[in-house]
């Protein structure tokens, strides 16, 4: 007769236990989605699991454990999504925008004129940097300048493509 191993046999006598009441909470915890609570708790005792030599009501509540561990997973996917905040719930996708090659070329026409505006030394770092995707080590070597100097001509050419594009699109919103 197969016999479950020791921490085998502790975490089905957690499951049985605590399974409830850290799925009860979860779902409170997910505003109802009990799918991402299922995971949740799932996560939860899988982690127990790796930790049930640890686990004893002499090291503390293991109940406490146990909904402190689900808790934080919660918040870590609370986080995580906000942190992916260009995401958008299913329900509210619509179909997806693209923008027309027209505004890709006026983009693309804005940027040259804006560069051509710059003094050459940073518009020759920016070009180096952004447009031939050289690193900054491989930008300096190839423009015959310390590593230093082209991260600076990048920095400040940068700040000036900004203004210079903010100057014309405040002409173009007066001038409409």
């Amino acid at each position: 007769m197969f016999q479950p191993e020791p921490a085998e046999a502790r975490l089905e006598a957690l499951l049985v236990e605590h399974r409830r009441v850290v799925l009860a909470r979860t779902v409170r915890l997910t505003n109802g989605d009990t799918g991402w609570a299922e995971d949740v708790v799932q996560e939860t005792f899988l982690r127990a699991w790796r930790h049930a030599d640890q686990l004893t009501s002499g090291q503390g509540s293991v109940r406490g454990w146990l909904l402190r561990v689900a808790h934080n997973l919660v918040v870590d996917g609370y986080r995580s999504a906000r942190m992916r905040y260009g995401e958008v719930p299913l329900e509210e996708a619509g179909e997806a925008e693209s923008p027309e090659a027209s505004d890709r070329v006026l983009t693309a026409l804005l940027i040259r004129d804006a560069l051509s505006r710059l003094p050459e030394a940073h518009r020759r770092a920016i070009e180096a940097t952004y447009l031939c995707d050289w690193s900054t080590a491989q930008a300096a070597s190839r423009l015959n300048v310390p590593v230093g100097t082209v991260k600076s001509r990048v920095f400040y050419g940068m700040r000036m493509l900004r203004s210079i594009i903010a100057a014309e699109s405040s002409l173009a919103t007066v001038a409409a």
